[in-house]
């Protein structure tokens, strides 16, 4: 995401159709690879570490884990 779109609602909306999706689809729950950066964002959207993934594409620290229940979806379209 462009940093001017940080903060507005745009992150938010997309992860709601995906988790909203995913609930429709039949999963009860997502996992998250997570950029560093990008892990206060999903922990504000309710999704919680559970543990670190060595990363398939950039050599250095491992990636947070996260997962997050598909229940707290919120119906889109």
């Amino acid at each position: 995401m462009p940093p001017e779109a940080i903060g507005t609602g745009v992150g938010t909306a997309l992860f709601r159709h995906a988790l909203d999706t995913a609930r429709r689809a039949g999963f009860e729950r997502l996992v998250i690879e997570a950029d560093p950066n990008a892990e206060p964002f999903y922990r504000a959207v309710g999704a919680s570490g559970i543990g670190t993934v060595e990363s398939g594409s950039i050599p250095g620290p491992d990636l947070p884990l996260m997962e997050v229940s598909t229940a707290l979806a919120r119906p889109t379209g």
